[in-house]
């Protein structure tokens, strides 16, 4: 093999050297940003909250998409509020779902989303928290209000930028729902287990939300078909009533219930009966049956219409928070 010419060999040292730093720089930049190490074991995070890429599975598209932290927190307010809500209200929404997104980051030890693994958040509210492009909601108001809208939303995950909230200094997990009526429900009602923070907490600001109260009716075969109990069973209860025995949750919603021989949890009937909230009473009225509700979402965390009720009353969205999460810290991101 012959040797290359001599002048040729220091084009090729030069060559080496461009192509390092090429590969080096992103790198240095990023160093000299400034990084962190969370625990032996984490890898490096940006110190800049805003910066902190997450990983989002957009419904419709069956896509991950990588976002910074901030971005994606005005499409989880502009899905999950509706615009018009104060801005203090607007402020609470956008810690609570930061501080959600937050402790489902696998960068900081969190599950991801479970129903898809490539990703850290699901922006289904079906399995985590509302997602939409700020700039299709943009859109969606049109002209006169998109301008408005946009700015109003961006200003208050701005003004909360990396806040989050913890409870013995890990974040907690800030479920929100839409309607309470009238008081929130205890974490252990839903899923079982007992969350020192997510107890029932009265939350009387709520009468302007739709949901406030709403009423369902259905046949009684329909009823007994969805609950597979036999309808005879059901028309010899007493006078009026739906059901044998009702127990009462932690927040005063229906725990459980009995009828025939089969007993449900308040989420349960929930889910069959498709009713909005478990908070409900009921009647029988010949062949139908027919529910009181109260409320529209699982009932546990903030309430989202309490919260714009107590916003616009002068309450701060500090002060909204330590209301629906009792015992928690508001805090950044990366505290010392």
């Amino acid at each position: 093999m012959a040797l290359r010419p001599a002048w040729r060999r220091p084009v090729a040292g030069w060559f080496l050297l461009v192509l390092a730093l090429t590969v080096l720089l992103p790198f240095l930049v990023v160093i000299s940003r400034g990084l962190r190490i969370e625990g032996p074991e984490s890898p490096l995070v940006p110190l800049d909250p805003g910066e902190l890429p997450v990983r989002v599975w957009v419904p419709g598209t069956q896509a991950v998409e990588t976002l910074p932290l901030e971005v994606y927190l005005t499409g989880v307010v502009a899905a999950e509020m509706p615009a018009t809500f104060h801005p203090e209200a607007l402020k609470a929404q956008a810690v609570a779902a930061r501080t959600f997104a937050v402790r489902q980051m696998r960068v900081f030890g969190g599950p991801g989303c479970r129903e898809h693994p490539d990703a850290d958040v699901c922006g289904d509210p079906q399995t985590g928290q509302a997602w939409q492009p700020l700039a299709a909601r943009r859109r969606e108001w049109g002209l006169l209000d998109g301008w408005r809208f946009t700015r109003k939303i961006q200003d208050a995950v701005r003004e909360t930028a990396g806040l989050i909230l913890v409870y013995q200094g890990a974040p907690i997990d800030a479920v929100y729902h839409s309607t309470s009526g009238g008081r929130t429900e205890a974490a252990a009602a839903v899923w079982g287990n007992d969350v020192p923070y997510l107890r029932p907490v009265e939350s009387p600001w709520e009468t302007a939300s739709p949901h406030w109260r709403s009423t369902k009716a259905m046949s009684l075969a329909d009823f007994a078909r969805r609950l597979q109990v036999d309808a005879k069973v059901v028309r010899q209860l007493p006078q009026g009533q739906c059901f044998a025995r009702i127990e009462p949750s932690p927040g005063g919603r229906v725990g459980r219930a009995t009828v025939g021989d089969r007993t449900f949890t308040g989420p349960e009937l929930r889910q069959r009966l498709e009713l909005p909230s478990t908070w409900w009473s009921c009647q029988r009225q010949g062949d139908r049956v027919v529910f009181a509700i109260r409320g529209w979402g699982h009932g546990v965390g903030m309430s989202q219409y309490g919260a714009e009720g107590m916003a616009r009353q002068g309450h701060t969205y500090e002060a909204i928070l330590r209301h629906y999460y009792p015992g928690t810290t508001l805090r950044p991101i990366f505290a010392e």
